[in-house]
């Protein structure tokens, strides 16, 4: 079973022991807002632009508003339980920091956590060092990112300021979506608050 398996069924088990209604990461969502997110992004073809792009975020609101009336809670559970059509050919590429990254959301909200293993640490890296890419570009700051498991070091671009980045590949992944995470962030006042304007949402 892949990393991105596993982090769907241990999703969809916490979906369903904590119910419909328990808190999450996600500002605004509870348990059943995420799970209608993760069905739409699957299997609703005209959600998806909302999700990357602020300009349709309402027809996709609209839409997971809709499955949200239409399914009800443990049905939609059991229907994220399997990767639908729409992303079925892009499975490990796109659902690894999907599936991982809205676990921790619930599980952080409810006071848990899980511990991964050094492998599926490394399985994170590569998705860390793209995201991590796109944070430098719009920053325009050069970025130093030092793993803590491994000590490996890694400069992306070349700016003339610096941000230096440290933590597991797991947290740094949390950090560079605009999550808390247990990260070790240094740079000048100015540079930071750039930095932090400049995080992903995902």
């Amino acid at each position: 079973m892949s990393f991105a398996s596993r982090q769907r069924a241990a999703l969809a088990d916490l979906l369903d022991e904590l119910g419909p209604f328990a808190p999450t990461e996600c500002e605004g969502w509870q348990t059943q807002d995420l799970a209608a997110h993760l069905y739409v992004r699957e299997h609703k073809l005209s959600a998806l632009p909302g999700i990357g792009l602020e300009r349709f975020a309402e027809k996709t609101s609209q839409v997971q508003n809709q499955v949200l009336h239409s399914m009800d809670y443990p049905a939609l559970v059991e229907e994220i339980r399997t990767v639908g059509w729409i992303m079925r050919p892009l499975d490990s590429l796109v659902n690894t920091s999907e599936f991982f990254i809205h676990h921790e959301d619930v599980l952080r909200a409810n006071g848990r956590s899980q511990t991964l293993t050094a492998k599926e640490q490394q399985e994170l890296w590569p998705l860390v060092t793209v995201m991590a890419r796109r944070v430098q570009t719009k920053a325009g700051d050069q970025l130093r990112i030092t793993r803590t498991d491994t000590g490996l070091e890694k400069q992306i671009g070349t700016g003339e300021r610096t941000v230096h980045l440290r933590g597991l590949p797991s947290e740094l992944l949390l950090h560079l979506t605009g999550r808390d995470s247990n990260v070790e962030l240094i740079a000048d006042p100015p540079v930071l608050d750039n930095w932090l304007r400049s995080l992903l949402s995902l």
